[in-house]
């Protein structure tokens, strides 16, 4: 080979290693650029998001009391899920933390497993005095509260469970409850509610399934950092200066005169008033009613559509208002209760006239009976009031000269009905309906008590030959059918 040709040859194998040294930078420049930009858009994805919830059941979806009282939080608090992952309902309990936590970075979430996390496990165990497991944790300064997870599910309640079945959860509850412990740790001032005592009002001490017993109501009314105390009147002398708001739960003796003046007096100093009265029993509150806007009659409400025993009324549907608006589908239960209707108010010399809204209404079916001795009840023309009927009623009127003051008017919300959100019935549409009541009262409508999740529960059936074809073509067949057009397509581009 001759010096001409040894050089040409020279050039081409330098020339071919430039190119292929030429190929390998670039390439490598592009996957650095790809990297790169890689980096770039998760960086500015993961501070210029938008989070939506597609989900069918919708377990993110917070309500307003939710993000009202996490965005609240102006310091750092602390929750640990001290949850085991056979707890049913750890998913959506993770799910919701991790949602709270993004909304607001003041939150930190840890999740421990006591099985797992023994040392750990213990130290929680000693700091926040718990001895079991599946507890929620919160710790804010020097606050701790603690919160039980089985209080965060509804189960099927035996009405509708099928004969010898386990009850299945049906409900979550878990953003009310961790809302209501967020409140009770963050919030400097507690309202406090007087329940009036010493005419055989229910008690909220007792804590029996009987139906004088209300210590159900005043373990929700604490749950959401409101102080609950007795209030006897004649003992008192007069209404406590930190009264918040009174509630007359079921009186079944007269209320003397002079602790109705007082109740007048507080009522006329920008009151807020709960009232629940049983059919039958008057307590002297009636002609006190009528004077703020509510007028109550001796009958009984009667609803065929809506009963079994024909005792009580079943209620599903509410009227637009703060108090009933998370209720929509929960039903509540009355036992023998009675119209709640407006009364007719001067107008001239009412400047400050109240407005009345029914909360409920039982069905159209339905009558308010006034012949309380009869059997079998029966609808008379004229003499009784045709449905639907109000069963519950708010009054709201802003005092003359107040202006826009949200908290000058005052405030009343009347049942016709005392044993509804009691411990006997154990009515979780009750307890609702009471818990929003007293808030509503209270001027909080932004903590109104949250409706709990549906809870759907999909169960896949598959035997052995189905499961085994499933794997095979989830683990081979499709993998394979990927890889072998990988081949193809790298066979096709070296020819």
């Amino acid at each position: 080979m001759n010096r001409e040709s040894q050089h040409t040859a020279r050039k081409m194998v330098w020339g071919t290693r430039f190119r292929k040294g030429a190929s390998g930078v670039h390439l490598t420049v592009n996957v650095l650029l790809l990297i790169a930009l890689w980096a770039m858009v998760n960086f500015i994805g993961m501070r210029n998001y938008l989070f939506e919830d597609w989900s069918d059941q919708q377990s993110t979806v917070l309500s307003d009391k939710t993000l009202a009282v996490v965005g609240a939080i102006e310091e750092p608090v602390e929750m640990i899920l001290l949850l085991s992952q056979s707890f049913t309902g750890a998913s959506q309990l993770e799910d919701l933390a991790r949602e709270l936590q993004r909304l607001n970075k003041l939150i930190t979430v840890t999740t421990v497993d006591p099985d797992r996390d023994i040392a750990q496990t213990e130290e929680l165990r000693s700091r926040f005095e718990v001895s079991e497991p599946d507890q929620v944790l919160l710790a804010f300064r020097d606050r701790k509260v603690v919160l039980s997870m089985d209080k965060m599910l509804v189960m099927e309640s035996d009405e509708t469970r099928e004969l010898g079945q386990e009850p299945r959860v049906i409900g979550f509850r878990g953003e009310a409850v961790l809302s209501s412990g967020l409140m009770e740790l963050t919030r400097t001032h507690r309202p406090v509610v007087y329940f009036l005592s010493g005419h055989g009002e229910k008690e909220i001490d007792n804590f029996e399934q009987v139906s004088q017993a209300y210590s159900s109501v005043r373990e929700r009314l604490e749950a959401d950092n409101i102080e609950v105390r007795t209030l006897n009147l004649e003992d008192s002398r007069g209404v406590p200066e930190d009264t918040d708001l009174i509630v007359i739960a079921g009186p079944r003796t007269r209320i003397s005169q002079p602790e109705l003046d007082m109740l007048r007096e507080y009522m006329n100093n920008k009151g807020r008033l709960l009232v629940a009265v049983d059919v039958g029993e008057d307590a002297g509150l009636l002609p006190f009613l009528k004077e703020f806007g509510i007028q109550l009659v001796n009958d009984v409400v009667i609803d065929p559509a809506r009963t079994t025993s024909g005792e009580e009324v079943y209620v599903s549907t509410y009227s637009n208002h703060a108090i009933t608006d998370s209720m929509q589908k929960i039903r509540t239960t009355f036992i023998r209760p009675r119209l709640v209707g407006p009364a007719v108010q001067n107008e001239e010399s009412s400047a400050d006239r109240p407005q009345y809204i029914p909360l409920l209404t039982s069905s159209k079916q339905s009558w308010a009976e006034t012949r309380l001795n009869r059997r079998p009840y029966k609808y008379d023309e004229g003499a009784d009031m045709p449905g639907p009927v109000p069963l519950a009623a708010a009054v709201e009127w802003k005092l003359a000269g107040e202006g826009e003051d949200v908290d000058a008017g005052k405030r009343l919300v009347v049942f016709g009905d005392s044993m509804f959100a009691g411990n006997l019935l154990n009515n979780g549409g009750g307890m609702l309906l009471m818990q929003n009541a007293v808030n509503w009262l209270l001027y909080q409508e932004e903590l109104l008590e949250i409706a709990p999740k549906d809870v759907t529960q999909i169960r896949l059936q598959v035997d052995n030959s189905e499961l085994y074809r499933l794997l095979l073509m989830v683990a081979v067949i499709l993998p394979g059918l990927v890889m072998a057009l990988g081949i193809v397509v790298f066979v096709r581009r070296r020819k």
